[in-house]
């Protein structure tokens, strides 16, 4: 895996609509519509919402097998709230829901507990504002 990723974002001639690409990947994302956009495509915060769950999948399955405790699903809820009266802006909260099925309550916060502690993306985010992590079985 590489310890390097490159990212770069251009103008579209919409105004508030961007290219973002990375390695050959394109998607379209939006200004919010404070900031004069239309908020059609994700947004930036969406983006890195989803950045942290995605990581925290990766993360989770990676680590199953050899936790013993391979999930049947595994879902994700991530909720961001940003303090918009703060200047500079800032992220007020994260809270991460997670909810496994097919491994017991003790394995579930097992494999949330490497994902806590091996994803940069949640070291990053956790040591900018207060996150909360919940962990379920169904």
């Amino acid at each position: 895996m590489a310890a390097t990723a490159f990212a770069e974002t251009r103008t579209t001639g919409i105004p508030g609509r961007f290219l973002l690409s990375a390695e050959g990947k394109h998607m379209v994302v939006d200004a919010s519509a404070a900031t004069g956009g239309v908020a059609e495509a994700f947004v930036a915060q969406e983006l890195l919402a989803g950045s942290l769950a995605t990581c925290s999948q990766a993360v989770i399955y990676a680590v199953a097998e050899e936790l013993g405790a391979v999930p049947d699903s595994v879902h994700v809820k991530v909720t961001s709230d940003r303090d918009p009266e703060a200047q500079p802006p800032v992220y007020s909260s994260f809270t991460m829901d997670f909810v496994l099925t097919g491994v017991s309550q003790e394995q579930a916060e097992a494999l949330v507990g490497q994902f806590t502690t091996l994803c940069p993306i949640y070291y990053a985010i956790s040591n900018m504002a207060p996150m909360t992590v919940n962990v379920a079985v169904a």
